[in-house]
This record gives structure tokens, C-alpha cells and sequence, in this order.
């Protein structure tokens, strides 16, 4: 009876433990500033503590499997589905839109312009990690600019890479989602916005990783995202 007492005892401590724990959210480094925005919003409504990780898309799926603590993932519907990682929902929150940032001492009235003398360097994000890569290369190859300007790509890890090499004037131009060229449009020259049938559609989505959408607190969080009007706005403010 003993034993079966500390056994018992041993198992609700255990299921107590793993109730408590704090969830994480993962996402790629080019939705940070909405993503933050929507925890803080939840946070200050009353909900749980989520803890969150950010990094290019292949860290992102790394860490989530390394570290077995992950319950949400922010990212490409297509891609989260294509990695070995295990959902059980996908929610969505928006488009991604692909933009052209330039900066202040440049001009870009058309995607053409890429082609000018003036243009000596465009940063992309490399395309294995992020997916804003994967939707640069598709344009580029799709409108015939690829052979042309394939000496001048910089190839960088995440989206907010690219925007800092444009901010800091290390390349002329750069691609990077329009979530973040609006957050930093004070810092750059502009943004041009290809059209979107020159890349594949980037649907982005919250993911609830399997073992973590039975809990309270993970159906807390995604009826939050889903109906509540502050993320709402969020979600238009960033261009998705």
C-alpha cells in the first residue's frame, strides 16, 4: 500500500509539474515584433507566461526538436508541414508578402532598377532557411532576373539580417517580408512590392505541436489568437 501511495503521489507531482511548465512559442526571426506583440497582448489579458525562441527557420525546427518543450511554432504552413516536426492544428494568421527594400541613398521606382550600376549588392535570405529565400529565388527566376543578378546576391541567414544589411547601407536593396519592411520604413529608402504571382503563396500559420493541445493553457492561447481584436490588428499593422 506504501508503495503504491509513493507511486501515485509520484505520478500527480509529476502531472503537476508538467501542468505548471511554461509554454514557448518558436518562430521565424522576420515575424518577432508581431509575434512579441500578440504574447504581450495575451500576458496583459490575463493569460499565461509564454516563453519564445526566434531564429531562421531551420533553428527554429532544430530547437523545437531539440528541446521537446516547444508548443507553438509561427511559420510557413508548407514548410512546418514538409519538416519532421509533429502539429496537431495549424491556425491561420495570414499572407506573407515579399518586398524589394532599398535604402536612403538609392531610388527603386521598378523591379528593373535592380539592374542599374547603382545597384552593386542585394542581400537575400538564404532560401534552405527562411522562406522569404525560397520566394526571392522563385521571383527572381520567374520574371528572367536571375541570370542577371546573381553576381550581386549576398546571401544572409534571416530577414532581419537583410534589413539591417540595408539599414546599415552594406547593400543597396535587399528582400524581406513586408511585416518587417514596415517596421523599419523610417529606416530605409522604400519598399517595392512584386507581384504575387511571381512566388508561391507564403501562408503563415500558427502550429500546436502534438502532446501540447489538450492543455488548458495551449486553448487558452489559441482561442486568444483566433478572436481576440487586439491580435487582429496586429496581424493588419504587420502587412499579413
Amino acid at each position: 500500500m506504501i508503495r503504491l501511495f509513493v507511486i501515485s503521489l509520484a505520478l500527480l507531482l509529476s502531472h503537476s509539474l508538467a501542468l505548471a511548465e511554461t509554454l514557448t512559442l518558436a518562430a521565424g526571426a522576420g515575424y518577432k515584433r508581431p509575434v512579441t506583440e500578440i504574447i504581450k497582448a495575451y500576458e496583459s489579458s490575463g493569460g499565461s507566461k509564454i516563453d519564445q525562441i526566434f531564429g531562421n527557420m531551420g533553428q527554429v525546427v532544430m530547437q523545437t526538436k531539440g528541446s521537446g518543450s516547444v508548443a507553438f511554432v509561427v511559420g510557413e504552413q508548407a514548410f512546418l508541414k514538409s519538416s519532421d516536426l509533429s502539429f496537431a492544428s495549424y491556425h491561420q494568421l495570414g499572407q506573407g508578402v515579399l518586398v524589394i527594400a532599398y535604402g536612403k541613398k538609392i531610388a527603386l521606382k521598378q523591379q528593373d532598377d535592380l539592374l542599374t550600376p547603382q545597384v552593386t549588392k542585394i542581400a537575400v535570405p538564404d532560401e534552405k532557411r527562411a522562406i522569404y529565400g525560397k520566394a526571392a529565388r522563385e521571383f527572381l527566376r520567374k520574371t528572367g532576373l536571375m541570370d542577371k543578378l546573381e553576381k550581386k546576391l549576398l546571401v544572409v541567414g534571416t530577414v532581419p539580417q537583410v534589413s539591417a544589411y540595408v539599414i546599415g547601407g552594406e547593400v543597396e536593396a535587399g528582400f524581406i517580408n513586408l511585416t518587417d519592411a514596415l517596421y523599419v520604413k523610417d529606416r530605409i529608402g522604400g519598399y517595392l512590392v512584386p507581384d504575387k504571382a511571381t512566388y508561391s503563396p507564403i501562408n503563415i500559420v500558427l502550429g500546436v505541436l502534438k502532446g501540447y493541445e489538450d492543455r488548458e493553457d495551449t486553448k487558452k492561447f489559441v482561442d486568444f489568437v483566433k478572436t481576440n481584436p487586439a491580435v487582429k490588428e496586429i496581424i493588419k499593422k504587420s502587412g499579413l
